[in-house]
């Protein structure tokens, strides 16, 4: 091809044809200029499609994650839906007259006392950040629902530290310092966890303290005070996690109208 240009050029100046020429010269430098143009279109698009190929695998792995968030916050609803409840029947229950009663009101509040800490799942986000590659995601909307679901898991890591410390001040310091509801515990285990004592296990002589421990509990206005925050605490975490749930659902089609375009 080139030496077809050539001989096209030589023949117009061996015959004096300078007009013709330089409109042929102008014309070959045109064809460069637009093949220039069609390999750069070309290598963009090449790297448009190397880069979508990565997106589609990015937002394929969010979208793994988010399945596993929805899970993980449906089961978060629950777990402080439940502390709040039982926090609201410790707070509305009769007062314990009998070890049965005191049996219920310790296992009960045991349950408000353990500990849960939310763990997000997403391992593929923090990854798109620490790489520099969010400006992969070129879907603002989806991009903004993923800053959104950190700023969420933020500020549920410091509700979840500030209801930690209400719990160990105002319920788990005040019972385990000033009652006996460890004797529902076997103290002598072969091995693992201790066993839970069922009533008839206790000997009859811990009865009547166990009673009047847990009736001052029952009656401690710290104690209480704590019950109150632990039910508005866990009520509000559990509506939180509800959101998310709902939120993570809608997220999640955006992800596949995005992946599927």
């Amino acid at each position: 091809m080139i030496k077809f240009f050539r001989h096209i050029r030589k023949s117009l100046l061996i015959e004096n044809k300078t007009g013709k020429y330089f409109k042929y010269a102008i014309g070959e430098i045109a064809l460069v200029m637009i093949g220039i143009l069609l390999a750069l279109q070309v290598n963009n698009w090449n790297e448009e499609t190397k880069q979508r190929v990565i997106e589609i695998k990015y937002l394929q792995n969010i979208k793994a994650d988010l399945l596993n968030e929805l899970i993980n916050n449906e089961l978060f609803d629950s777990i402080r839906f439940e502390k709040a409840k039982n926090s609201s029947f410790l707070l509305n229950t009769s007062f314990p007259k009998t070890m049965e009663d005191v049996q219920e009101y310790t296992a009960t509040y045991e349950q408000v006392f353990l500990a849960t800490s939310y763990v997000p799942n997403n391992n593929t986000f923090k990854e798109l950040l620490s790489s520099g590659n969010l400006s992969l995601i070129k879907n603002d909307a989806v991009k903004f629902a993923l800053l959104n679901l950190e700023k969420q898991y933020a500020h549920i890591s410091i509700y979840e530290h500030h209801l930690k410390r209400e719990v160990e001040e105002y319920l788990y310091d005040i019972s385990l310092k000033n009652i006996l509801a460890l004797n529902f515990y076997d103290d002598t285990p072969k091995y693992g966890l201790p066993k839970k004592l069922q009533i008839k296990d206790i000997p009859e002589s811990k009865h009547n303290k166990l009673i009047k421990d847990t009736q001052w509990l029952y009656n401690n206005q710290t104690f209480n005070n704590g019950l109150k925050l632990g039910m508005l605490n866990n009520g509000y975490l559990a509506n939180v996690h509800k959101n998310m749930a709902q939120y993570t659902r809608e997220l999640l089609k955006l992800i596949d109208e995005e992946v599927k375009q």
